[in-house]
């Protein structure tokens, strides 16, 4: 799904706003998210699911094909963790 689709449907099943009101909308969700994980913060939505940051720490090693010493610093990376009400949903189907 993109996130059109995702303003269309809500287009859909309130026909009463204006399509760029209901862009805005979703914009400002995907905003405050972004902003959320960059401060660090974990988001719940209940029954849907969780996202969070987690650090991948750095390592070290050997490239095969050269054999040299190699080192990869530490990353961030975002962690998506379903609800139960999510997982239910998915696996009756």
């Amino acid at each position: 799904m993109l996130k059109r689709d995702l303003v269309v449907r809500l287009e859909q099943r309130f026909p009463q706003h204006f399509k760029k009101d209901l862009e805005a909308v979703v914009d400002l969700i995907f905003d405050v998210m972004t902003s959320a994980l960059e401060e660090g913060r974990r988001i719940e939505i209940r029954g849907f699911g969780s996202f969070s940051i987690h650090v991948q720490k750095g390592r070290e090693f050997v490239n095969p094909k050269t054999g040299s010493l190699t080192i990869c610093p530490s990353s961030h990376r975002i962690v998506f963790k379903a609800g139960k009400d999510l997982r239910s949903d998915v696996t009756s189907q």
